[in-house]
């Protein structure tokens, strides 16, 4: 196994990214333009968003006014979205079939969902970097075109990695 060790001597980063997150800091450069927002919401639905085989995307946190958030950047491109609902309860128990653990939350989950209308705007506009969604959302929006058109252009600035 590798280990890496980064060191980064910003005192403007350590700022920004100290928990807990200040988002009223960080809205000057999330909001600096679209591609700023759409950059934001790709890494954010990266690690907190998913994809489902029936082209379901949603985006689960546990932070109400982040989610909360996250939707106005969604709208501001046109990306409409339902929620935030309720998940799961503080203190319900989970299995995780992957690590073949049971779990307790410790906090309440709430969860997204984009609108199916809303899937290739989406696609266009944010998408994902990690490929495996990336390919799921595509499998997707290819099921429901027709064949006189075509799928959407990825957005130039989108790096895929696995």
């Amino acid at each position: 196994m590798e280990k890496y060790v980064v060191e980064v001597r910003s005192q403007t980063l350590y700022e920004l990214l100290k928990k807990p997150v200040d988002l009223h800091r960080l809205k000057k450069y999330i909001e600096h333009c679209e591609r700023c927002m759409a950059a934001f919401l790709r890494g954010f639905a990266d690690s907190e968003g998913s994809v489902k085989k029936s082209g379901y995307i949603f985006i689960l946190n546990t932070d109400l006014r982040l989610l909360t958030y996250i939707m106005d950047l969604l709208r501001r491109l046109g990306i409409e979205s339902t929620g935030p609902m309720l998940k799961a309860q503080r203190g319900t128990i989970f299995y995780d079939p992957r690590m073949g653990k049971k779990y307790t939350h410790n906090k309440d989950v709430y969860v997204i969902y984009i609108r199916v209308s809303s899937n290739t705007n989406f696609y266009r506009y944010v998408g994902f970097t990690i490929r495996r969604k990336q390919r799921r959302l595509e499998e997707y929006i290819k099921r429901r075109t027709t064949p006189s058109t075509n799928i959407p252009q990825q957005t130039p600035h989108t790096y895929l990695i696995n």
